[in-house]
Protein backbone atom coordinates (compact mmCIF):
# COMPACT_ATOMS: atom_id res chain seq x y z
CA UNK A 1 0.00 0.00 0.00
CA UNK A 2 1.51 3.30 -1.01
CA UNK A 3 1.81 6.29 1.31
CA UNK A 4 -0.83 8.08 -0.76
CA UNK A 5 -3.31 5.23 -0.25
CA UNK A 6 -2.53 5.11 3.47
CA UNK A 7 -3.05 8.87 3.80
CA UNK A 8 -6.34 8.64 1.89
CA UNK A 9 -7.52 5.73 4.07
CA UNK A 10 -6.65 7.61 7.26
CA UNK A 11 -8.47 10.70 6.01
CA UNK A 12 -11.58 8.69 5.12
CA UNK A 13 -11.87 7.10 8.55
CA UNK A 14 -12.05 9.43 11.50
CA UNK A 15 -13.13 8.67 15.05
CA UNK A 16 -14.40 11.47 17.22
CA UNK A 17 -11.65 12.49 19.66
CA UNK A 18 -12.74 13.86 23.01
CA UNK A 19 -10.87 15.22 25.98
CA UNK A 20 -11.13 12.85 28.94
CA UNK A 21 -13.66 15.00 30.80
CA UNK A 22 -15.94 15.09 27.72
CA UNK A 23 -16.22 11.31 27.65
CA UNK A 24 -19.60 11.29 29.41
CA UNK A 25 -21.65 11.46 26.23
CA UNK A 26 -25.03 9.85 25.66
CA UNK A 27 -24.13 9.09 22.02
CA UNK A 28 -23.75 5.45 21.07
CA UNK A 29 -21.01 6.22 18.51
CA UNK A 30 -17.47 5.00 19.31
CA UNK A 31 -15.53 7.49 21.38
CA UNK A 32 -11.79 7.86 21.65
CA UNK A 33 -10.23 10.15 24.21
CA UNK A 34 -7.13 12.16 23.36
CA UNK A 35 -5.12 9.97 25.75
CA UNK A 36 -6.33 6.82 23.99
CA UNK A 37 -5.51 8.30 20.59
CA UNK A 38 -1.99 9.30 21.70
CA UNK A 39 -1.40 5.84 23.14
CA UNK A 40 -2.49 4.22 19.88
CA UNK A 41 -0.24 6.56 17.90
CA UNK A 42 2.72 5.57 20.08
CA UNK A 43 1.94 1.89 19.58
CA UNK A 44 1.79 2.36 15.80
CA UNK A 45 5.16 4.16 15.83
CA UNK A 46 6.67 1.30 17.86
CA UNK A 47 5.29 -1.24 15.38
CA UNK A 48 6.73 0.75 12.46
CA UNK A 49 10.13 0.76 14.17
CA UNK A 50 9.98 -2.98 14.85
CA UNK A 51 8.95 -3.68 11.26
CA UNK A 52 11.84 -1.54 9.95
CA UNK A 53 14.25 -3.45 12.20
CA UNK A 54 12.96 -6.80 10.95
CA UNK A 55 13.11 -5.62 7.34
CA UNK A 56 16.73 -4.50 7.81
CA UNK A 57 17.64 -7.87 9.37
CA UNK A 58 15.94 -9.69 6.50
CA UNK A 59 17.79 -7.60 3.90
CA UNK A 60 21.13 -8.18 5.67
CA UNK A 61 20.51 -11.92 5.77
CA UNK A 62 19.40 -11.93 2.12
CA UNK A 63 22.57 -10.04 1.09
CA UNK A 64 24.85 -12.32 3.10
CA UNK A 65 23.29 -15.42 1.49
CA UNK A 66 23.96 -14.08 -2.02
Amino acid sequence: MSDENIDQTQQDFELPIFKSQECESTEIAPQVTLDMFNELQLEVMQLHAEFAKLRRQFEEQKNSDS
